[in-house]
């Protein structure tokens, strides 16, 4: 099913460009996370999230409790998003979580073209709201889904989970969170 979303997507962009070049979105290519892309994903997010959390978030991947989508630009993996899982998930709605730039490609457009993607996805399958979590205290974050059209949905409730490290070692992370909502009809 994403494989061809992603096939005529890429077809509707290339109609839809003509001879125009657009610095910022064209240059960020959507698709599914394969494992070819641990290596930039790791070198790109160094050091906020190890290849060991990435890897994780691969194999879950992999086994379907997640489906990671990937931000090319510059010809390697800049960004990552997940979509599915289970925790926070609202009726008829797709859960947005993970969404994750390198440093150095913020500011650039990545995240809002994998938002926009996870949008697509989730109107493509009939659903009709994305949902997701932002850390209360992550103001850039909700910046951006605030101005993406994503409003606040009740009180904040606690989130937890693990994170892993390059050395093996793992913390469990809990942190209130703002649900936030996308109305898509």
């Amino acid at each position: 099913m994403l494989s061809g979303f992603f096939h005529r997507r890429r077809a509707r962009a290339k109609r839809s460009m003509g001879n125009r070049r657009d610095t910022t979105m064209s240059a960020v290519e959507i698709r599914i996370a394969t494992d070819c892309d641990l290596e930039s994903l790791a070198e790109s997010h160094a050091p906020g999230i190890s290849a060991a959390q990435i890897e994780r978030r691969l194999e879950e991947s992999r086994k379907g409790f997640r489906t990671m989508l990937v931000a090319v630009k510059e010809g390697r993996a800049v960004g990552c998003v997940s979509i599915g899982g289970g925790r926070f998930q609202r009726r008829d709605s797709l859960r947005l979580f993970s969404l994750d730039v390198g440093p150095t490609f913020r500011r650039n457009g990545v995240g809002t073209a994998l938002v926009k993607a996870v949008e697509a996805i989730a109107a493509e399958s009939g659903m009709d709201e994305v949902n997701l979590e932002v850390e209360i205290d992550n103001e850039d974050a909700t910046r951006l889904y605030r101005r993406l059209g994503y409003r606040m949905c009740g009180d904040a409730v606690m989130d937890r989970w693990t994170r892993l490290e390059d050395d093996g070692s793992c913390e469990t992370i809990e942190v209130p969170v703002f649900v936030m909502v996308k109305r898509l009809v």
